[in-house]
């Protein structure tokens, strides 16, 4: 009898244990954007080419110069660091068409929120975003690094990706 309670307590431990081995953390990305991403052309793009990556949430538009301004700085810096960083754009235009001649003229190859998506809006709410350009950058794990990612590519220019990954590092 000892030795039948022993093998039901010894099975029970072990499959205890593989049960904390195999988490089931929810995605972070998929959580975030549950109807998914677009390319600049409208296409799907699952948010599966967001991990393991700093993102920076990038709220611009069309109509506004500054946005413009810091776009053209942008599109080549991320493109520079396209393995370990991603955007997404948030879009502030009018309309998707505007959005996405935007991103098309400016040679943004990246994802957005599509603009009918609910989440575009709750990110604009969830951050208060009332002023843009703005761009929030996130550690892999969907944690804020920094509301100051605009400034910081201005100013430490690719210096500011090391810094990122520093910080991203730090909130783990």
């Amino acid at each position: 009898m000892k030795k039948i309670i022993v093998l039901v307590l010894m099975v029970f431990f072990t499959g205890l244990c593989s049960y904390a081995q195999e988490p089931t953390m929810p995605n972070v990305w998929e959580e975030s954007f549950p109807d998914g991403l677009v390319d600049a052309a409208q296409n799907p793009v699952g948010v599966d080419v967001l991990e393991g990556k700093i993102i920076g949430l990038y709220f611009s538009a069309s109509w506004c110069r500054g946005c413009a301004a810091f776009s053209r700085t942008f599109v080549p810096f991320r493109n520079k660091h396209q393995e370990k960083f991603e955007v997404v754009m948030v879009g502030f235009d009018y309309s998707t068409v505007e959005m996405h001649d935007y991103m098309n003229k400016l040679q943004m190859k990246w994802t957005a929120i599509p603009y009918e998506s609910p989440a575009r809006l709750a990110m604009k709410e969830r951050f208060k975003v009332s002023e843009i350009p703005t761009l929030i950058i996130m550690a892999p794990n969907g944690k804020v690094i920094t509301r100051d990612g605009y400034q910081q590519v201005d100013l430490m220019g690719d210096e500011a990706i090391s810094h990122w990954e520093k910080m991203a590092a730090e909130l783990k």
